[in-house]
Protein backbone atom coordinates (compact mmCIF):
# COMPACT_ATOMS: atom_id res chain seq x y z
CA UNK A 1 0.00 0.00 0.00
CA UNK A 2 1.73 3.34 -1.11
CA UNK A 3 2.06 6.14 1.72
CA UNK A 4 1.91 9.76 0.87
CA UNK A 5 2.25 12.29 3.20
CA UNK A 6 1.30 16.18 2.83
CA UNK A 7 3.11 18.97 4.78
CA UNK A 8 0.34 21.51 5.59
CA UNK A 9 -3.64 20.99 5.50
CA UNK A 10 -5.03 24.56 3.66
CA UNK A 11 -5.74 24.78 0.22
CA UNK A 12 -2.85 23.29 -1.79
CA UNK A 13 -2.55 20.66 0.81
CA UNK A 14 -6.28 19.14 0.94
CA UNK A 15 -6.44 19.10 -2.86
CA UNK A 16 -3.10 17.31 -2.93
CA UNK A 17 -4.23 14.79 -0.59
CA UNK A 18 -7.98 14.79 -1.70
CA UNK A 19 -6.86 14.12 -5.47
CA UNK A 20 -4.65 11.42 -4.18
CA UNK A 21 -6.79 9.95 -1.98
CA UNK A 22 -9.42 9.75 -5.28
CA UNK A 23 -6.99 8.27 -7.50
CA UNK A 24 -5.81 5.42 -4.99
CA UNK A 25 -8.52 4.75 -2.64
CA UNK A 26 -6.53 1.82 -1.00
CA UNK A 27 -3.41 4.56 -0.56
CA UNK A 28 -2.39 5.53 2.76
CA UNK A 29 -2.80 9.37 2.72
CA UNK A 30 -1.93 11.42 6.03
CA UNK A 31 -1.89 15.13 6.77
CA UNK A 32 0.13 16.96 9.12
CA UNK A 33 -1.22 20.23 9.79
CA UNK A 34 0.52 22.30 12.98
CA UNK A 35 -2.47 24.55 13.57
CA UNK A 36 -6.46 23.65 14.45
CA UNK A 37 -7.85 24.30 10.98
CA UNK A 38 -7.45 23.03 7.31
CA UNK A 39 -8.55 23.97 4.06
CA UNK A 40 -10.21 27.32 5.03
CA UNK A 41 -10.70 30.56 3.14
CA UNK A 42 -7.96 32.93 4.39
CA UNK A 43 -9.24 35.34 1.97
CA UNK A 44 -12.89 35.63 3.54
CA UNK A 45 -11.24 36.60 7.14
CA UNK A 46 -11.36 40.90 6.54
CA UNK A 47 -15.09 40.34 5.75
CA UNK A 48 -15.61 37.82 8.49
CA UNK A 49 -13.66 40.73 10.93
CA UNK A 50 -15.90 42.88 9.63
CA UNK A 51 -19.05 41.79 9.95
CA UNK A 52 -20.15 41.48 6.78
CA UNK A 53 -20.23 37.97 6.92
CA UNK A 54 -20.64 35.26 9.81
CA UNK A 55 -20.00 32.73 12.31
CA UNK A 56 -16.40 31.85 11.15
CA UNK A 57 -17.56 28.63 10.50
CA UNK A 58 -18.80 30.06 7.21
CA UNK A 59 -14.78 30.19 6.58
CA UNK A 60 -13.81 26.70 6.89
CA UNK A 61 -14.13 24.36 3.73
CA UNK A 62 -13.68 21.11 5.31
CA UNK A 63 -13.16 19.97 9.08
CA UNK A 64 -10.64 17.22 9.97
CA UNK A 65 -13.42 14.71 10.98
CA UNK A 66 -15.07 15.39 7.62
CA UNK A 67 -11.71 14.61 5.64
CA UNK A 68 -11.27 11.28 7.72
CA UNK A 69 -15.13 9.96 7.53
CA UNK A 70 -15.95 11.26 4.00
CA UNK A 71 -12.70 11.28 2.23
CA UNK A 72 -10.47 8.94 4.10
CA UNK A 73 -7.73 10.83 4.49
CA UNK A 74 -5.83 10.99 7.87
CA UNK A 75 -5.49 14.22 9.24
CA UNK A 76 -3.68 14.93 12.13
CA UNK A 77 -4.14 18.75 13.39
CA UNK A 78 -1.11 19.65 15.93
CA UNK A 79 1.49 18.18 14.15
CA UNK A 80 4.36 19.88 13.05
CA UNK A 81 6.72 18.43 10.71
CA UNK A 82 10.25 19.32 11.90
CA UNK A 83 12.77 17.31 9.45
CA UNK A 84 12.50 15.97 5.77
CA UNK A 85 14.88 13.02 5.57
CA UNK A 86 15.03 12.64 2.11
CA UNK A 87 17.75 9.54 2.08
CA UNK A 88 15.50 7.99 4.46
CA UNK A 89 12.20 9.02 3.14
CA UNK A 90 11.02 9.88 6.38
CA UNK A 91 9.60 12.81 7.82
CA UNK A 92 10.50 13.89 12.11
CA UNK A 93 6.89 14.64 13.48
CA UNK A 94 5.93 16.68 16.69
CA UNK A 95 2.69 16.04 18.36
CA UNK A 96 2.43 19.75 20.13
CA UNK A 97 0.04 19.07 22.26
CA UNK A 98 1.68 16.18 24.12
CA UNK A 99 5.56 16.99 22.63
CA UNK A 100 6.07 13.94 21.33
CA UNK A 101 8.00 13.59 18.47
CA UNK A 102 8.00 10.25 16.23
CA UNK A 103 9.06 9.17 11.94
CA UNK A 104 6.68 8.21 9.86
CA UNK A 105 7.85 7.13 6.53
CA UNK A 106 6.97 7.70 2.74
CA UNK A 107 6.34 7.02 -0.74
CA UNK A 108 5.67 10.19 -1.94
CA UNK A 109 5.63 13.87 0.05
CA UNK A 110 3.95 16.82 -0.51
CA UNK A 111 5.31 20.21 0.94
CA UNK A 112 2.46 22.32 1.33
CA UNK A 113 3.53 24.61 4.38
CA UNK A 114 2.31 28.17 2.76
CA UNK A 115 3.54 31.25 3.22
CA UNK A 116 4.04 33.50 7.05
CA UNK A 117 3.27 36.93 7.32
CA UNK A 118 6.56 39.13 6.97
CA UNK A 119 7.79 40.97 10.44
CA UNK A 120 9.15 43.81 10.16
CA UNK A 121 11.76 45.01 12.24
CA UNK A 122 9.51 47.83 13.84
CA UNK A 123 9.68 48.40 17.65
CA UNK A 124 6.98 47.36 19.49
CA UNK A 125 5.66 45.18 16.81
CA UNK A 126 5.19 42.43 19.58
CA UNK A 127 2.83 44.97 21.55
CA UNK A 128 -0.75 43.28 23.05
CA UNK A 129 -2.48 44.83 20.63
CA UNK A 130 -0.42 44.28 17.33
CA UNK A 131 -1.48 41.81 14.69
CA UNK A 132 -0.87 40.01 11.41
CA UNK A 133 -3.50 38.14 9.24
CA UNK A 134 -2.30 34.57 7.70
CA UNK A 135 -4.36 32.15 8.97
CA UNK A 136 -7.70 31.43 10.76
CA UNK A 137 -6.01 31.19 14.00
CA UNK A 138 -4.62 35.07 13.12
CA UNK A 139 -8.60 36.37 12.44
CA UNK A 140 -9.70 34.51 15.36
CA UNK A 141 -7.09 36.30 18.00
CA UNK A 142 -8.09 39.70 15.91
CA UNK A 143 -11.87 39.37 16.42
CA UNK A 144 -11.48 38.24 19.93
CA UNK A 145 -9.72 41.10 20.54
CA UNK A 146 -12.27 43.12 19.22
CA UNK A 147 -15.02 41.92 20.72
CA UNK A 148 -13.31 42.28 24.24
CA UNK A 149 -11.66 45.13 23.62
CA UNK A 150 -13.55 48.50 22.75
CA UNK A 151 -11.85 49.86 19.82
CA UNK A 152 -12.00 53.30 18.17
CA UNK A 153 -9.01 53.56 16.51
CA UNK A 154 -6.99 50.96 14.02
CA UNK A 155 -3.62 51.94 12.20
CA UNK A 156 -2.74 49.80 9.47
CA UNK A 157 0.90 49.57 8.24
CA UNK A 158 0.46 48.73 4.51
CA UNK A 159 -1.42 49.29 1.89
CA UNK A 160 -1.55 45.64 -0.37
CA UNK A 161 -5.04 43.92 -0.41
CA UNK A 162 -5.09 42.89 2.89
CA UNK A 163 -4.16 46.20 4.26
CA UNK A 164 -6.97 47.87 2.41
CA UNK A 165 -9.59 45.32 2.52
CA UNK A 166 -8.81 45.63 6.76
CA UNK A 167 -9.32 48.89 6.52
CA UNK A 168 -12.73 48.55 5.33
CA UNK A 169 -13.58 45.69 7.55
CA UNK A 170 -11.77 48.38 10.43
CA UNK A 171 -14.46 50.74 9.13
CA UNK A 172 -16.97 48.60 9.01
CA UNK A 173 -16.96 48.73 13.08
CA UNK A 174 -17.02 52.67 12.78
CA UNK A 175 -13.97 52.78 13.55
CA UNK A 176 -11.52 55.41 12.87
CA UNK A 177 -8.95 54.04 10.22
CA UNK A 178 -5.11 55.53 9.05
CA UNK A 179 -3.07 53.26 6.44
CA UNK A 180 0.20 53.77 6.06
CA UNK A 181 2.43 52.98 3.37
CA UNK A 182 6.24 52.95 2.58
CA UNK A 183 6.10 53.18 -1.18
CA UNK A 184 4.91 56.18 -3.39
CA UNK A 185 1.27 55.09 -3.66
CA UNK A 186 -1.07 52.15 -2.18
CA UNK A 187 -1.79 48.62 -3.77
CA UNK A 188 2.15 48.75 -5.45
CA UNK A 189 1.09 45.89 -8.08
CA UNK A 190 -0.87 47.89 -9.84
CA UNK A 191 0.41 50.78 -12.22
CA UNK A 192 -0.08 54.36 -9.95
CA UNK A 193 -2.54 55.67 -13.03
CA UNK A 194 -5.33 53.03 -11.54
CA UNK A 195 -4.56 53.51 -8.23
CA UNK A 196 -5.54 57.23 -7.78
CA UNK A 197 -9.32 56.99 -8.32
CA UNK A 198 -9.44 54.20 -5.36
CA UNK A 199 -6.76 56.44 -3.29
CA UNK A 200 -9.46 59.57 -3.90
CA UNK A 201 -12.45 57.18 -2.48
CA UNK A 202 -10.55 55.81 0.36
CA UNK A 203 -10.11 59.35 1.66
CA UNK A 204 -14.31 59.70 0.68
CA UNK A 205 -14.62 56.73 3.34
CA UNK A 206 -12.61 59.14 5.88
CA UNK A 207 -9.26 56.52 5.94
CA UNK A 208 -6.48 58.26 6.62
CA UNK A 209 -3.97 57.79 4.03
CA UNK A 210 0.11 58.23 4.75
CA UNK A 211 2.24 57.46 2.01
CA UNK A 212 5.81 57.51 1.32
CA UNK A 213 5.88 57.30 4.99
CA UNK A 214 7.90 55.07 7.48
CA UNK A 215 6.57 53.55 10.71
CA UNK A 216 9.69 53.72 13.08
CA UNK A 217 7.95 52.72 16.35
CA UNK A 218 4.77 51.00 18.04
CA UNK A 219 3.87 51.90 21.72
CA UNK A 220 2.31 52.28 24.64
CA UNK A 221 0.60 55.83 26.00
CA UNK A 222 0.12 56.09 29.79
CA UNK A 223 -3.11 55.04 29.33
CA UNK A 224 -2.20 51.85 27.91
CA UNK A 225 -3.25 52.54 24.53
CA UNK A 226 -1.20 52.39 21.52
CA UNK A 227 0.66 55.03 19.05
CA UNK A 228 2.26 54.76 15.96
CA UNK A 229 5.19 56.64 15.49
CA UNK A 230 5.73 57.43 11.87
CA UNK A 231 7.76 59.59 9.78
CA UNK A 232 7.17 61.18 6.79
CA UNK A 233 7.82 64.15 4.72
CA UNK A 234 5.67 66.28 7.56
CA UNK A 235 8.28 65.00 9.83
CA UNK A 236 7.91 62.88 12.81
CA UNK A 237 3.95 62.19 13.76
CA UNK A 238 1.88 60.21 16.35
CA UNK A 239 -1.06 58.21 15.01
CA UNK A 240 -2.94 56.89 17.97
CA UNK A 241 -5.01 53.36 18.05
CA UNK A 242 -6.64 50.56 19.41
CA UNK A 243 -5.53 47.93 17.72
CA UNK A 244 -2.64 47.92 15.03
CA UNK A 245 -1.97 45.54 11.71
CA UNK A 246 0.58 44.90 10.83
CA UNK A 247 0.31 44.01 6.66
CA UNK A 248 3.67 44.08 5.31
CA UNK A 249 3.74 41.12 2.89
CA UNK A 250 4.22 37.63 3.51
CA UNK A 251 7.65 35.76 3.09
CA UNK A 252 7.39 32.03 1.36
CA UNK A 253 7.84 29.14 4.31
CA UNK A 254 10.30 27.50 2.19
CA UNK A 255 12.87 26.59 5.51
CA UNK A 256 12.10 22.67 5.94
CA UNK A 257 12.45 22.28 2.29
CA UNK A 258 15.97 23.89 2.19
CA UNK A 259 17.29 22.03 5.05
CA UNK A 260 16.03 18.91 3.37
CA UNK A 261 18.31 20.03 0.13
CA UNK A 262 16.01 20.29 -1.97
CA UNK A 263 16.16 23.15 -4.53
CA UNK A 264 15.28 26.77 -3.88
CA UNK A 265 14.45 29.37 -6.56
CA UNK A 266 15.77 32.65 -6.55
CA UNK A 267 12.70 34.03 -4.66
CA UNK A 268 13.39 31.99 -1.91
CA UNK A 269 10.05 30.09 -2.28
CA UNK A 270 10.86 26.17 -3.41
CA UNK A 271 11.52 25.07 -7.07
CA UNK A 272 8.83 22.74 -8.89
CA UNK A 273 9.01 21.55 -12.54
CA UNK A 274 5.20 21.63 -14.25
CA UNK A 275 4.48 18.52 -12.90
CA UNK A 276 5.29 20.28 -9.05
CA UNK A 277 7.72 18.33 -8.69
CA UNK A 278 11.07 19.30 -6.84
CA UNK A 279 14.62 18.03 -6.89
CA UNK A 280 13.81 15.17 -5.41
CA UNK A 281 11.98 12.73 -7.70
CA UNK A 282 10.06 11.38 -4.44
CA UNK A 283 9.02 14.67 -3.09
CA UNK A 284 6.69 17.11 -4.31
CA UNK A 285 5.82 21.56 -2.93
CA UNK A 286 2.36 23.47 -4.10
CA UNK A 287 0.86 26.17 -3.02
CA UNK A 288 2.23 29.32 -1.71
CA UNK A 289 5.42 27.91 -0.63
CA UNK A 290 6.66 27.62 -4.16
CA UNK A 291 7.43 29.80 -7.52
CA UNK A 292 6.06 29.09 -10.57
CA UNK A 293 6.85 29.82 -14.52
CA UNK A 294 5.38 33.25 -14.94
CA UNK A 295 3.78 33.06 -19.30
CA UNK A 296 4.82 36.32 -20.34
CA UNK A 297 8.05 36.57 -18.57
CA UNK A 298 9.26 32.92 -19.48
CA UNK A 299 11.00 33.46 -15.71
CA UNK A 300 9.76 31.76 -12.48
CA UNK A 301 8.07 33.83 -10.05
CA UNK A 302 6.69 34.01 -6.40
CA UNK A 303 3.08 35.28 -6.57
CA UNK A 304 1.12 33.73 -3.99
CA UNK A 305 -2.57 33.30 -4.59
CA UNK A 306 -5.10 31.12 -3.82
CA UNK A 307 -6.07 30.19 -6.68
CA UNK A 308 -2.61 28.70 -8.01
CA UNK A 309 -2.21 27.29 -4.48
CA UNK A 310 -5.17 25.03 -5.49
CA UNK A 311 -5.09 23.82 -8.69
CA UNK A 312 -1.31 23.29 -7.82
CA UNK A 313 -1.98 21.07 -5.59
CA UNK A 314 -4.06 19.38 -7.30
CA UNK A 315 -1.43 18.45 -9.96
CA UNK A 316 0.55 17.47 -7.25
CA UNK A 317 -1.99 14.75 -5.64
CA UNK A 318 -2.39 13.63 -9.20
CA UNK A 319 0.93 12.86 -10.21
CA UNK A 320 1.91 11.60 -6.73
CA UNK A 321 -0.80 8.82 -7.50
CA UNK A 322 0.16 7.75 -11.04
CA UNK A 323 -1.64 10.74 -12.64
CA UNK A 324 -0.30 13.08 -15.39
CA UNK A 325 -0.85 16.73 -14.74
CA UNK A 326 0.76 19.62 -15.21
CA UNK A 327 0.19 23.74 -14.17
CA UNK A 328 2.11 25.17 -17.47
CA UNK A 329 2.38 28.39 -15.90
CA UNK A 330 0.93 31.95 -14.24
CA UNK A 331 0.36 35.34 -14.88
CA UNK A 332 -0.48 37.08 -11.11
CA UNK A 333 -4.73 37.25 -11.82
CA UNK A 334 -6.23 39.35 -9.13
CA UNK A 335 -8.85 41.18 -8.13
CA UNK A 336 -9.70 43.15 -5.06
CA UNK A 337 -12.42 45.49 -3.10
CA UNK A 338 -11.77 48.36 -1.88
CA UNK A 339 -15.00 49.53 -0.42
CA UNK A 340 -17.36 50.62 -3.53
CA UNK A 341 -14.71 49.84 -6.05
CA UNK A 342 -12.98 46.92 -7.43
CA UNK A 343 -9.54 46.73 -8.95
CA UNK A 344 -8.36 43.99 -11.22
CA UNK A 345 -4.36 42.87 -12.85
CA UNK A 346 -3.39 40.18 -14.78
CA UNK A 347 -0.33 39.57 -16.58
CA UNK A 348 2.80 43.01 -16.30
CA UNK A 349 1.94 46.64 -15.11
CA UNK A 350 3.34 49.13 -17.27
CA UNK A 351 5.96 49.49 -15.00
CA UNK A 352 6.83 46.09 -14.76
CA UNK A 353 6.60 45.38 -18.80
CA UNK A 354 9.30 48.46 -19.21
CA UNK A 355 11.44 47.28 -16.55
CA UNK A 356 12.12 44.39 -18.60
CA UNK A 357 14.13 44.78 -21.26
CA UNK A 358 13.59 41.28 -23.18
CA UNK A 359 10.55 42.26 -24.15
CA UNK A 360 11.37 45.27 -26.20
CA UNK A 361 9.09 48.52 -26.34
CA UNK A 362 6.24 48.59 -24.71
CA UNK A 363 2.91 50.15 -25.73
CA UNK A 364 -0.15 50.83 -23.07
CA UNK A 365 -3.14 52.66 -23.46
CA UNK A 366 -5.92 53.72 -20.56
CA UNK A 367 -9.68 53.79 -21.29
CA UNK A 368 -12.98 55.46 -19.55
CA UNK A 369 -15.98 53.78 -20.91
CA UNK A 370 -19.16 52.74 -18.90
CA UNK A 371 -19.49 48.84 -17.92
CA UNK A 372 -23.11 48.34 -19.47
CA UNK A 373 -25.23 51.07 -22.01
CA UNK A 374 -24.62 55.00 -20.78
CA UNK A 375 -28.00 55.39 -20.95
CA UNK A 376 -28.63 52.51 -18.79
CA UNK A 377 -29.85 53.25 -15.39
CA UNK A 378 -27.42 53.06 -12.42
CA UNK A 379 -24.38 52.57 -15.43
CA UNK A 380 -21.08 53.16 -14.47
CA UNK A 381 -17.19 54.19 -15.41
CA UNK A 382 -14.89 51.70 -15.56
CA UNK A 383 -11.49 52.03 -16.60
CA UNK A 384 -9.58 49.91 -18.64
CA UNK A 385 -5.72 49.44 -19.27
CA UNK A 386 -3.86 47.13 -21.56
CA UNK A 387 -0.47 46.61 -21.98
CA UNK A 388 1.14 45.03 -25.38
CA UNK A 389 4.87 44.39 -26.97
CA UNK A 390 4.93 46.88 -29.97
CA UNK A 391 6.93 44.20 -31.87
CA UNK A 392 4.02 41.95 -32.26
CA UNK A 393 0.83 43.72 -30.27
CA UNK A 394 0.79 40.75 -28.19
CA UNK A 395 -1.16 41.32 -25.14
CA UNK A 396 0.77 41.24 -21.99
CA UNK A 397 -1.10 42.77 -19.12
CA UNK A 398 -4.55 44.65 -18.57
CA UNK A 399 -5.74 46.19 -15.34
CA UNK A 400 -9.39 47.37 -14.49
CA UNK A 401 -10.52 50.05 -11.77
CA UNK A 402 -14.26 50.89 -11.69
CA UNK A 403 -17.90 50.25 -9.13
CA UNK A 404 -19.11 47.68 -11.53
CA UNK A 405 -18.16 45.31 -14.03
CA UNK A 406 -14.73 44.64 -13.14
CA UNK A 407 -14.08 41.20 -12.13
CA UNK A 408 -15.04 38.65 -15.04
CA UNK A 409 -13.71 41.47 -17.59
CA UNK A 410 -10.34 40.98 -16.19
CA UNK A 411 -10.68 36.97 -16.78
CA UNK A 412 -11.28 37.67 -20.20
CA UNK A 413 -8.31 39.90 -20.41
CA UNK A 414 -6.50 36.52 -18.89
CA UNK A 415 -7.45 34.67 -21.16
CA UNK A 416 -6.33 36.87 -24.17
CA UNK A 417 -2.82 36.34 -22.28
CA UNK A 418 -2.51 33.03 -21.65
CA UNK A 419 -3.54 32.29 -25.23
CA UNK A 420 -1.17 34.58 -27.29
CA UNK A 421 -3.65 36.96 -28.20
CA UNK A 422 -3.07 40.44 -29.69
CA UNK A 423 -4.68 43.55 -29.06
CA UNK A 424 -6.22 43.49 -33.16
CA UNK A 425 -7.35 39.37 -31.59
CA UNK A 426 -9.18 41.33 -28.91
CA UNK A 427 -10.95 43.77 -30.22
CA UNK A 428 -12.53 41.42 -33.09
CA UNK A 429 -13.61 38.87 -29.77
CA UNK A 430 -16.94 37.65 -30.50
CA UNK A 431 -18.60 39.39 -26.48
CA UNK A 432 -22.02 38.85 -25.82
CA UNK A 433 -23.92 42.42 -25.76
CA UNK A 434 -26.97 43.73 -24.24
CA UNK A 435 -27.71 47.13 -23.04
CA UNK A 436 -27.93 45.98 -19.21
CA UNK A 437 -24.58 44.28 -19.47
CA UNK A 438 -22.79 45.79 -21.58
CA UNK A 439 -21.84 48.81 -24.51
CA UNK A 440 -22.11 47.72 -27.82
CA UNK A 441 -18.17 47.82 -27.83
CA UNK A 442 -17.16 46.37 -24.83
CA UNK A 443 -14.77 48.65 -22.70
CA UNK A 444 -12.18 46.18 -23.09
CA UNK A 445 -12.32 45.87 -26.97
CA UNK A 446 -12.37 49.90 -27.29
CA UNK A 447 -8.68 49.70 -25.48
CA UNK A 448 -7.89 46.83 -27.71
CA UNK A 449 -8.27 49.52 -30.31
CA UNK A 450 -6.55 52.07 -28.64
CA UNK A 451 -3.28 50.31 -27.71
CA UNK A 452 -3.27 48.07 -30.76
CA UNK A 453 -3.43 51.56 -33.32
CA UNK A 454 -0.98 53.19 -30.70
CA UNK A 455 -3.42 56.34 -30.54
Amino acid sequence: MQKFIIIGGDGAGMSAASKAKRNQPDAEVIVFERGPYISYSACGMPYWIGGQIGPMDKLVVLTPERARERRGIDVRIGHEVTQIDAAQQVVHVRNLETDAIFTQPYDKLVIATGARAAKPPIPGVDLPGVFALRSLSDGERIYDYLSQNPARRAVVIGGGYIGLEMAEGFRDRDMQVAVVEMLPQLLPNFDPDMVEPVAAHLVEKEVEIWTQTRVTQIRQSTDGALEVIVQSGKGETTLPADIVLVATGVRPNSELAQAAGLKLGATGAIWVDAQMRTSDPHIYAAGDCVEHFHRVLGENVWIPLAPVANRGGRVAGDNISGGQSSLPGIIGTAVVKVFDYTLAVTGLTENEARAHDGLGEIGSAVITSHEKAAYWPGAAKINVKLIIQKSNGRVIGGQLVGKKGVAKRIDVIATAITAGMTADDMAMLDLAYAPPYSPTYDPIQVCANVVGKGE
